[in-house]
């Protein structure tokens, strides 16, 4: 009994050794050291493609559905983060939107740039020429007006089948009410210079047909 108590307190090299490798101290030996091997591993895991996840950036977005013509105030949006690819070119701040209409139907939750929005700067925007014009054009068809959407891309022709403007984009449209009434509200439609006055011109006299592409 001397001799065993005496091994144990000061065992040998060997002692020490058939320790180790003992069955039971081993094994829970061997599962703290993989179970802590594996959160580092996932620990640098995690960091790695949070750093390398899809960068983010702000937008406004409506927080109600918005209406053609609509003026709009601060409350109607919030900023929110976006994927960068999601993240408008012509993006604007909440101060750049207060008092302007927006050009078409916005939903909830819908992104709103600069090309929603009616200014001086969204001619340009929508054609990307320097010379670009908004025109009010009253469409020979009334019930046309309710097809067309902001974003449409029309040739314009007078009553005699003579092509006015080829390509031209629509801006802005009557809101449901008016184009469903029976004089139905002028489309702002965005061309350039030399269109546009040949467009004012013939709408002087006569209803416009659009040919929607």
């Amino acid at each position: 009994m001397k001799r065993a108590a005496d091994r144990n307190l000061n065992p040998t090299i060997l002692d020490r050794i058939r320790r180790i490798y003992a069955p039971g101290w081993f094994r829970s030996v061997l599962i703290r050291r993989v179970l802590a091997i594996s959160l580092i591993v996932s620990a640098v895991v995690l960091t790695a493609a949070q750093q390398n996840g899809p960068p983010s950036s702000t937008a406004l977005v409506a927080i109600r559905d918005l209406r053609p013509g609509d003026t709009l105030v601060a409350d109607d949006v919030r900023v929110t983060e976006v994927p960068d690819h999601l993240s408008p070119r012509d993006q604007v701040t909440a101060h750049d939107i207060v008092g302007r209409r927006v050009t078409g139907l916005v939903e909830e939750g819908e992104i709103i740039a600069r090309h929603r929005l009616l200014d001086s700067q969204l001619p340009a925007v929508l054609i990307g020429r320097a010379d670009a014009r908004l025109v009010p054009v009253r469409p020979a068809d009334d019930a046309l007006a309710a097809f067309v959407r902001a974003g449409d891309l029309v040739d314009l022709l007078s009553q005699d089948a003579r092509i006015l403007a080829r390509n031209a984009v629509v801006a802005m449209t009557p809101d449901s009410d008016r184009a469903a009434s029976t004089e139905a509200g002028a489309v702002l439609v965005a061309m350039d210079e030399e269109d546009a006055h040949r467009v004012a011109a013939a709408g002087l006299r006569d209803p416009i047909t659009f040919v929607m592409h």
